[in-house]
């Protein structure tokens, strides 16, 4: 596997350890959520190798590529706009939570809209570079985090404070029947893989995807679902996580660093997860904004040799994105987040659709 497929996969896992997936988990935590997790594992290792695999048959060449060359424009052209949707709702989703959560945690006197708006001109700097330019980001970036990551993981399973009673009891429901929701929204921390549908250009070679890789795949993100699932019970208690608007950061501020620089934990947690989060943030957006440009990408915008359509987008994107964070509160954000997770399989079978079609077309 390419290591920034790799990479993609792994910024979208751990983004997600602090997104209301975790919510969502919590909330459905005696209907069956283990059975969810495992169901979500099997179907995120399918998408992972389905992606993998179709576009190492097309080395160098995109969705928008492959749909201009082997489907009609009122097939290409839709499918396409859905790409921008999913990928858009993706980013504002993410945006509106973040915001969320510094303005809980870490900035609570600064408006919302100012909290936002500094967000979003980090990530407007980051999509307006090229392709290859966000991945060597990514990387640089996730490298350097990943280290802290992993112990501040160990740290919370080392805890004196941790109960392992709480997990056991969790465990006690591991017969009951499965929710739609918890399954959706578990699987959603494999689509980071997804992400190739604008990045495969960039790879020279064609990538490889083998069962080993994808049982790699799999057991990473079942280590995140069991991390950001059973952490928070084991520090919080089975019936008080509950409670809990955001289980992953409340947890963190549990923990301290006797010896440390910073005691909290919480203040090297949450700016950490942010910035990983971000990243995760800048490749939805740069890949909506890529599929925005195989939409509609006018010639008479561009002055001085440079086409501002990206820029335009860019604005409309602001706009859209302020007015949704001025309009929702936490609750509401974790029933839209919910009815996303739960398009998640379809959108999945969809893509799966497209790709039969488009494999079809290019054999005959």
């Amino acid at each position: 596997m390419n290591r920034f497929i790799f990479y993609c996969i792994l910024v979208n896992m751990i983004a997600n350890m602090i997104s209301a997936v975790s919510k969502i988990l919590m909330d459905h935590k005696k209907d069956g959520i283990f059975l969810s997790m495992l169901l979500a594992v099997l179907s995120g290792m399918v998408i992972v190798y389905v992606f993998g695999k179709f576009f190492s048959k097309f080395p160098g060449k995109d969705l928008q590529t492959l749909l201009e060359e082997y489907t009609p424009v009122w097939v290409s052209k839709p499918v396409l706009f859905l790409t921008v949707l999913h990928w858009f709702i993706s980013g504002v989703l993410s945006i509106v939570s973040y915001t969320f959560m510094l303005k809980r945690f870490l900035t609570p006197e600064m408006p919302i809209t100012w909290i936002a708006t500094t967000i979003l001109i980090i990530i407007s700097y980051g999509i307006l570079m090229n392709t290859k330019s966000v991945l060597y980001t990514i990387e640089n970036i996730l490298l350097f985090s990943l280290p802290i990551v992993l112990y501040l993981v160990f740290k919370a399973y080392t805890n004196r404070l941790f109960e392992w009673d709480f997990v056991r009891e969790a465990f006690m429901y591991v017969n009951t029947l499965p929710t739609y929701s918890s399954y959706a929204a578990a699987m959603f921390i494999f689509l980071g893989i997804t992400n190739i549908v604008v990045f495969n250009p960039v790879f020279k070679d064609p990538i490889k995807m083998t069962w080993k890789h994808t049982l790699f795949t799999g057991f990473l993100g079942s280590l995140v679902l069991l991390t950001l699932y059973l952490v928070p019970i084991g520090m919080n208690g089975f019936e008080r996580v509950d409670h809990l608007v955001y289980p992953a950061i409340s947890t963190s501020d549990t923990l301290r660093m006797t010896f440390g620089i910073i005691e909290r934990v919480l203040y090297l947690f949450l700016p950490l997860f942010l910035a990983i989060s971000i990243l995760n943030l800048l490749l939805h957006w740069h890949v909506a904004i890529e599929a925005c440009k195989s939409l509609f990408f006018p010639k008479w915008l561009k002055w001085r040799n440079t086409n501002y359509t990206p820029h335009l987008y860019i604005a409309v994107f602001w706009v859209i994105t302020l007015i949704t964070i001025k309009s929702l509160s936490e609750y509401s954000l974790l029933q839209y987040s919910k009815y996303f997770y739960n398009l998640i399989p379809l959108s999945s079978l969809f893509y799966f659709f497209i790709f039969w079609l488009i494999r079809r077309r290019a054999k005959t």
